[in-house]
């Protein structure tokens, strides 16, 4: 008995549909996580589900995915992933208070989320590592940028702990 692509099955969804939901999540998380994770899958989804509209056999759509999903990650990791290792970073204002010093302005909280730190003249809504509080006056340095937080640790002294 000979079954069609229109008529076959995967997982109880005909062929195209599988395919098109496989291309939409590969499309999805790829816009969600923007690091070239899963473009090789859409790709390779819609390869499958181009076949199945022309009614190729579920082991070859299979196979099509399988082979292009391979090829599309060796591209990647051999092509690809070498030349935006060569991208050149330009720093930013935020690098340039990088392992600077500055003073506590407003008491940092890490359960609270608040604090505030003058760093070269300027304000910085800031966090420390794990629990604890850091008392106003503090002379504090910047140990790291997290979107536009700077992440400081205490220069001399221990953090308090929370009460």
């Amino acid at each position: 008995m000979y079954v069609t692509a229109m008529a076959a099955e995967i997982l109880g969804l005909s062929a195209i549909v599988f395919w098109v939901l496989i291309f939409a999540m590969a499309v999805i998380v790829e816009l969600v996580t923007y690091n070239l994770v899963s473009i090789w899958f859409a790709v390779a989804a819609l390869a499958a589900m181009i076949a199945s509209i022309f009614e190729a056999s579920l082991v070859l759509q299979f196979v099509l995915f399988g082979l292009l999903s391979i090829a599309g990650f060796l591209l990647f990791i051999m092509v690809i992933r070498p030349r935006l290792g060569q991208r050149v970073i330009t720093p930013t204002n935020a690098d340039r208070i990088l392992d600077k010093e500055g003073v506590v302005t407003e008491e940092i909280h890490s359960v609270l989320g608040t604090g505030l730190v003058k760093v070269e003249g300027q304000v910085w809504s800031a966090r420390i590592e794990g629990d604890g509080l850091v008392k106003v006056g503090t002379l504090v340095r910047v140990v790291a940028i997290r979107g536009v937080r700077a992440i400081v640790s205490p220069v001399e002294g221990a953090i308090s702990p929370l009460e």
